[in-house]
Formats: structure tokens, sequence, C-alpha cells
């Protein structure tokens, strides 16, 4: 059980969720998408939002089913203790992996459009001491800085995407509804990136002031659907499907485009850039205490805050592992489809089948009795 010291409410536990989803993912989802598919990609991202709402729907529920209770004692619980243990340091690995795959990229794309001079390295250890920082302080102060900046990142991206849309060719979405069932299900992998984060609502779920409100945690993925929908629009409308398969990063490259007399910036992708390195920070920073609560449970270590600074070096190193940019996504794409799916979809939806027959056999018994 927490105390009242580290408790979020339903809705910081929403722009938490949001801000997690929303990172480095974004920066190459539609080209991910144009090397899938030829067209429609937006129905394709709306199909992954579904998948990824029943998803979360499943950590909600069991959230809901154990209010209070850390996900690690859920685990021993359902799947037996020693598997338990097993599963958490999977769960650590994973983290650790993910966190080292963001960091990478996170940096290769600030070396490229910010500091160009500044080692990666310092780039990449920098980021991570911050959310050191964070993760000492606990859930409840990431849940507010999650509330403070959430409205700002929302507010200043769909602004610009706005105004990419000025001298835009339409006609680069056409056709749409042409799509195959198939093509759909060969697309949703590729999507999945941009949704990874959701996950830490099954870590954070015992610091929720109302559990049994959790099922609200699907508030955040249709926000970052619809967020992302506006992303996909505006730039194959920039762009289109084929000159978007030759550009590294389309997301940031729709703002070279804009240019709008009088504007009072100059150099609209420098705003842009500011508010995406706060949505990395937030979805950093949740993964990395996510991993800390994990590691602080299966120790059994009671001062969290000493926990937070081992985990650095491994995901530095982590970070270093693919030899280039190219690299960087081909493995990010494994990991993804192989490793992410397991950590997020299979083993909470063991977990909720196990907690409901567990939770029908105690009524059974009691009405034997």
């Amino acid at each position: 059980m927490k105390d009242n010291s580290d408790i979020i409410s339903t809705n910081q536990m929403i722009f938490i969720l949001a801000l997690a989803m929303i990172s480095t993912g974004i920066l190459r989802l539609p080209r991910s998408l144009a090397d899938v598919v030829p067209y429609d990609h937006w129905i394709i991202l709306l199909v992954t939002g579904l998948v990824i709402t029943a998803v979360i729907a499943i950590h909600a529920w069991i959230v809901k089913l154990r209010p209070g209770v850390e996900y690690f004692e859920i685990l021993g619980e359902s799947l037996s203790r020693p598997i338990a243990y097993i599963v958490a340091l999977a769960y650590i690995v994973y983290f650790i992996g993910l966190n080292g795959l963001i960091v990478r990229i996170f940096g290769e794309t600030i070396k490229v459009y910010l500091l160009t001079k500044t080692p990666i390295e310092v780039i990449n250890v920098s980021l991570l001491i911050s959310c050191i920082y964070l993760s000492r302080k606990g859930v409840e102060v990431l849940g507010r800085l999650a509330a403070f900046l959430f409205p700002i990142v929302i507010t200043v991206s769909i602004f610009l995407f706005l105004l990419s849309f000025i001298n835009t060719n339409f006609r680069n979405l056409l056709p749409v509804f042409q799509i195959t069932p198939v093509q759909v299900l060969r697309g949703i992998p590729v999507t999945i990136l941009s949704f990874l984060g959701i996950e830490v609502l099954l870590f954070f779920g015992a610091n929720l002031e109302k559990p049994r409100e959790s099922m609200k945690s699907t508030i955040a993925v249709a926000a970052v659907a619809l967020f992302y929908l506006l992303v996909i629009v505006a730039t194959f409308a920039q762009f289109g499907p084929v000159q978007i398969k030759k550009l590294v990063w389309p997301t940031l490259d729709v703002f070279d485009t804009v240019q709008i007399p009088g504007l009072f910036i100059e150099n609209v992708q420098v705003v842009v850039m500011s508010a995406w390195v706060i949505a990395v920070f937030t979805t950093i920073a949740p993964l990395y205490l996510a991993g800390v609560i994990t590691a602080k449970s299966v120790t059994g270590f009671k001062d969290q805050a000493s926990l937070a600074p081992p985990f650095l070096p491994f995901i530095y190193f982590a970070s270093l592992i693919p030899k280039n940019l190219a690299h960087v996504y081909e493995v990010t794409d494994k990991f993804t489809f192989y490793f992410a799916s397991i950590m997020v979809g299979a083993i909470p939806l063991i977990v909720l089948i196990s907690l409901l027959i567990q939770a029908r056999s105690g009524k059974g018994a009691k009405g034997n009795a």
C-alpha cells in the first residue's frame, strides 16, 4: 500500500500517460506508415488506437481489481512469487532497453537540429541526470509536472501543425478507403512504438487516489490518437507518401515549409524542438521511475531515491549498442514487435485472466460454504 504523500489524481494519471506516449516515435511515424502502405495511413493509425485502447483497458482493469496494491505484488498473486520475480526482472530490462533506444534517438536528433558540436554522450547523460532527479521525488511530483507541461506541449504543437496547413495540397491524401484488412494488419506493428508508455499505469496504479476511475485512462489514448491523426494528415498533405519515404524525420521537416509573413518567430522549428524535448523528457522520466519502482519491489529496498542513480549507466550503455541511426530503428522495430508486445500486452492479459479466475473461484467457494 502507498502512503498519502505519493498519491496522484486520475487527471494527473491521464496527463502522465499522454505525455509518456508522445516522444521519439512521432518523428518517424509518417515514414514508417509510408513504407508499409501507399495510402489510407490514417486508417491504420485509428485502428492501432483502438487496439491500444483495449490494451490500456486491460491495465486499468488490473488496477481496479487490486486498488492500492503494487504491480509486483499483483504479479505474485496471479503468477506465483517465483515467476513474479522473473517477470519483474524482465520489466526492468524492458524499461532499460526502451529508455536506451529513446535516449539514443533523442541524442541523434538534438545533434542534427540544435547542438551540432556537442558530443551525443553529453546530450544523453544530461537528459538521464534530470530523470534521476525526478525519479527520486516520486510519482506525486511527476503527476504535478505532467499536469503543468501537458497543456503547453499540446497547445504549442497543435498550433504549429495547424500553421503547416497553409498552402498545403490535400490531394496528397488521395485515394482514400482503398486499403485492405491485410495492409492494416501489416501497418499496426510499425505504429505501436508511438503508443508505448501506457504500461506505466500498471506501476503507478497503486498511487492512484481513486483506482476505480482507472478506466478513464483510455482518454489519454484517445487524445494522443487524435493528435497523431493531425500529425499524419499535416505531414502527408505537405509531402505526399513518395517524398516522405526520402525523409528521415518527416514530422520535423514539415515545419521547414512554414513561412508566414510577419510571424514574430523566424525559425518555427526551434519552438517545435523545444516542445519535443519536453515531450521526450516526460516519456523517459515515467519509464525511468517505473523501472526504479520495480527494482524497489524486487529488492525490498526501502529507499527509492538511492535506487535511481544505478539505472543511468545501464540505460546509457544500452543507448550505445546500435551502430548508427539506421541500426537504431532496426533494433527498435524488433524490440517493439517482440519484447514490448509481450511486456505491454501479453503479460498483463495473463495477469488479468488469472485475477478474474481467482475472483470467480473465491465467489464460488463462498457460495458453496
